[in-house]
């Protein structure tokens, strides 16, 4: 494609130097990808290379040129060599999103997307809308854990991946004959524009909970981002809202299109009746304006019931019946690190959860306490470089609904461990029940041995992650298979 046929979409962009006339073979924002013939784009907020962070892609223009850039979209005017074409433009990453939807022929146009954004519950979601629709459709899903294509898991970048590596994978989907293409959009995502300029059939919010603040700074600024996306919806589509969550006003009054409420403890359109938990699940009245059904589900915990009403809102937005609805939510849902069991036949309860905010610890402890256990133990820590403010808040909370709290490392990143734990027990009155352990394996050895018959052993912060961040390195590291690892052991021993 001609680099002028390019950037017609741009037309704020400015031509500082060299030809339009390049035939350009590829655009890209990571100079470790340029290849001859490639449009490179400099963002200036940050991306990963091989887990490299760039604050400024204006830096590392030189090595996308030595790569075989033709031509560069910058947003501050700097010196390159005479024979690169040089583009200036406001905004970067908006240029990024329609310089790539536009280089890769809009292959979202050929899906019906679906949006879900919200603090909490997104990957959930977008699993039990996935479930639904793969009744009667081949079905494209994208977010934290990988993205898949007609149920073949593949592995992705970012939850919200940059538009070039949107665009690649919106054209795996349409060539593996995807109608839908069910995304998480994460605050991040609206507000880096990699998003921009895609259609959506419809946009689901789940909450909105503290998380994020180190780089939002306000609950405002946070809320404003996700309103961003409820805006781009047109008016014939439709957006789902949860309305027990206390900001859901907001998000009905972005919302230019039609709006379906669910909810538990206030009236909406999709609710849930005569909820019974269980260790080995869920089971409810789905109740919807076209009738209602009992549902068991095997997800558990109040939580996953929001999600599961999330997606039968959604889906019944999109046309689908309720037998579709009750068959989706009713198959077998597995969603690594998001309340998942570690089943090797002992006599107390483990269970991993991505849990890292505030909203989201109540919630699973919540789910926990549910099944009424003898003892609940909670191992968890915060992350390092991150919103400082939760900590104390979430060691309150372990403390006020465990029994025994073990207080190890996240992911410390550049921060030293021992001050996230003392920020994190700055927030718990009773330190009797609470024990440090920094060394993550040990302290889910200790969870593990101190559990007795009919205890819940919740290991929450990391979930689905493979790795632990330290200040030096990272490690290979997944709670599940450590978890699994142990209780195996113990169990064994006893065998």
């Amino acid at each position: 494609m001609k680099l002028s046929q390019l950037l017609a979409v741009v037309p704020e962009a400015k031509v500082v130097q060299g030809s339009l006339d390049h035939e350009i073979t590829g655009v890209i924002y990571d100079p470790l990808r340029v290849k001859p013939g490639y449009l490179y784009v400099a963002i200036n907020i940050y991306t990963q290379l091989d887990k490299i962070e760039i604050p400024d892609g204006h830096d590392v223009v030189d090595r996308a040129i030595d790569a075989g850039a033709v031509a560069v979209v910058l947003e501050r005017d700097i010196e390159v060599p005479s024979h690169i074409t040089k583009i200036l433009v406001p905004n970067s990453r908006a240029a990024l999103a329609r310089l790539a939807a536009e280089f890769y022929g809009h292959p979202s146009r050929k899906l019906k997307l679906i949006g879900v954004t919200g603090t909490n519950g997104k990957t959930t979601t977008t699993h039990i809308i996935e479930s639904i629709l793969s009744r009667r459709y081949r079905v494209g899903l994208m977010g934290t854990l990988y993205f898949k294509v007609a149920g073949e898991v593949r592995k992705s970048k970012d939850t919200t991946p940059e538009p070039p590596d949107l665009q690649e994978i919106f054209i795996q989907m349409v060539d593996g004959g995807c109608t839908y293409c069910v995304m998480e959009v994460s605050s991040h995502g609206v507000d880096f524009h990699r998003v921009d300029g895609l259609d959506f059939e419809a946009g689901v919010w789940t909450n909105l909970t503290q998380d994020h603040l180190d780089y939002h700074k306000t609950m405002e600024a946070y809320r404003e981002c996700k309103l961003r996306f409820f805006r781009m919806l047109a008016p014939d589509k439709h957006v789902v809202v949860n309305v027990d969550d206390p900001n859901a006003q907001y998000f009905i009054e972005a919302a230019k299109c039609r709006v379906i409420t669910y909810g538990i403890e206030n009236q909406a359109d999709v609710t849930a009746k005569d909820i019974e938990y269980s260790v080995n699940g869920t089971q409810y009245t789905l109740v919807t304006p076209a009738g209602s059904v009992r549902v068991q589900s095997r997800l558990r915990g109040q939580f996953n019931v929001y999600n599961s009403l999330a997606g039968a809102a959604c889906c019944y937005g999109l046309g689908e019946d309720l037998e579709t609805i009750k068959a989706g939510l009713e198959a077998p849902i597995v969603v690594a690190g998001r309340f998942q069991p570690v089943e090797r036949g002992q006599d107390f309860v483990v269970v991993v959860d991505y849990a890292h905010t505030p909203d989201g610890l109540v919630k699973v402890l919540n789910a926990a306490k549910a099944t009424n256990p003898k003892r609940i133990i909670t191992v968890f820590g915060c992350g390092g470089d991150r919103d400082p403010i939760k900590r104390p808040i979430m060691g309150k909370i372990a403390a006020e609904y465990s029994d025994i709290v073990i207080v190890t490392d996240d992911n410390p990143r550049t921060e030293d461990p021992e001050v996230i734990v003392q920020n994190i027990l700055a927030g718990i009155e009773d330190k009797s029940k609470v024990e440090v352990i920094h060394d993550r394996r040990q302290a889910i050895e200790r969870a593990v041995e101190l559990a007795q018959p009919g205890d819940f052993v919740l290991i929450a912060g990391k979930g689905h992650e493979t790795t632990q961040t330290l200040k030096d390195r990272t490690i290979e590291f997944n709670d599940f298979a450590v978890a699994d690892e142990i209780v195996a052991k113990r169990v064994g021993a006893k065998n």
